[in-house]
């Protein structure tokens, strides 16, 4: 696994993530979000498994899932599985917060 810089510290990360928003990045051509729930911050591919609609359009609920905007799946922020019980599954991202920074675990 190759390991990809988000951000230059946790303090940073804190600072340009907002809570239960959706952030999007670019890793190597790939369309990304991010999302943080209090010191934890997740990150999965920004196309719906299901019907290639874009997640950073989406919204995060309060059982924190990712919810896509066009067929409303709910893709759980802990392991990118779809909640409602649909056939597909959210690609996620492992990420370190380690004393240089925050990285992103690229396959």
């Amino acid at each position: 696994m190759h390991w990809i810089k988000l951000f230059d510290s946790e303090a940073e990360a804190t600072q340009r993530l907002e809570v239960g928003k959706i952030f999007t990045v670019a890793v190597n051509a790939n369309k990304l979000c991010l999302v943080r729930d209090g010191n934890t911050i997740t990150a999965f591919k920004a196309i719906c498994p299901h019907a290639g609609a874009s997640l950073s359009d989406g919204h995060v609920n309060a059982f924190g899932e990712i919810v896509c905007p066009l067929h409303s799946y709910r893709f759980s922020l802990l392991d990118g599985r779809e909640a409602s019980g649909h056939d597909c599954e959210l690609a996620m991202y492992p990420i370190e917060v380690r004393t240089d920074g925050v990285f992103l675990g690229w396959r």
